[in-house]
């Protein structure tokens, strides 16, 4: 068999369909299918973090129903502005229970304690025996109502007809209440 020409031109012709298929036809589906699968990892990343944040929202309702238990007990702390003076006579009330002497009781004005709450500071002057003031302490402490004392000033008393032991207290006490 004789090698010439044209069987060397059908060789080279014959040896090119495989490059020319590779380029033309393989890789471009190559990169296809690799585009295909970069797109399946990342929807795959994006379907893992809708579940993780699917299952912090399953015991939604629950925590819903724990969270109006928790406004509606801090509702019940709070009185209403008309009682807040109701809450201002218990005060009272207590410290004269102690032996105290309450000679000035002043509302200022009311102050916003935030977008559900009212803050109605009181200023009160007390005069008595420090035992009965520490008792007085501890029971305010104890109300049932949302209460704050930001400012106290306790004083032994000057006067010399007052028995020993005896202290005046200017204090403030806040009340707050549902606006």
């Amino acid at each position: 068999m004789r090698f010439g020409l044209r069987e060397l031109i059908f060789l080279v012709v014959l040896l090119a369909m495989p490059g020319a298929a590779y380029f033309f036809v393989f890789q471009p589906k190559n990169q296809l299918q690799q585009d295909a699968r970069t797109e399946i990892v990342a929807k795959k990343a994006k379907l893992t973090a809708l579940d993780k944040a699917t299952q912090q929202f399953i015991n939604l309702d629950q925590e819903i129903v724990r969270l109006q238990g928790a406004i509606e007990l801090i509702e019940q702390k709070l009185p209403d502005d008309r009682e807040t003076f109701v809450v201002v006579n218990r005060v009272a009330d207590l410290a004269r229970s102690y032996d105290l002497k309450v000679e000035k009781i002043k509302p200022d004005k009311v102050v916003s304690a935030g977008p559900y709450a009212s803050e109605l500071p009181i200023r009160m002057e007390i005069k008595g025996g420090f035992e009965g003031f520490y008792r007085f302490m501890l029971e305010v402490e104890r109300m049932p109502r949302i209460t704050q004392m930001p400012l106290m000033n306790l004083e032994r008393s000057d006067d010399k007809q007052d028995e020993e032991g005896t202290m005046n207290a200017t204090m403030t006490l806040s009340i707050f209440f549902e606006s």
